[in-house]
């Protein structure tokens, strides 16, 4: 009896996975979707959110416009707030704010100032139940 419970462990464990490739269902790419946005005046916007709840971590991948830009998580009293680096290419701070389903992307060169110093480019909405080419690959 011995012999046979344990064996049985290992072969219960060979069933679960081998079932578990039949289930389909899940994502089988293991990377984040890609979230759509509306924008005004007919542009749209994506967003890649990566690194999850841990703000010390979390990114932004933004597509506007075909250009991709990488944003870092920034501390912020509502929503959530990711900004970029300045470059030689852009030298102002690109900053995305998310709101629920609204989102906004400005440009400042002192991001963290209170008096409004900056300038809005486009406020988005998130558009709901859209496929994006990224996430039907993913599938």
């Amino acid at each position: 009896m011995i012999r046979s419970s344990a064996l049985a462990f290992p072969a219960l464990l060979g069933i679960a996975f081998a079932l578990s490739a039949f289930s389909g269902g899940g994502r089988v790419a293991n990377s984040p979707p890609v979230v759509p946005y509306v924008c005004e005046g007919g542009q749209t916007a994506s967003a890649i959110y990566e690194g999850g709840g841990d703000r010390s971590h979390a990114k932004v991948l933004l597509t506007v416009g075909g250009r991709t830009t990488e944003l870092e998580s920034a501390p912020t009293l509502y929503g959530i707030r990711y900004l970029s680096e300045p470059s030689a290419a852009e030298p102002r701070h690109l900053i995305w704010a998310v709101w629920g389903e609204r989102a906004w992307l400005a440009e400042a060169t002192e991001p963290y100032r209170s008096d409004g110093e900056g300038q809005r480019l486009l406020s988005c909405h998130r558009q709901r139940g859209a496929a994006t080419a990224h996430n039907e690959a993913a599938h």
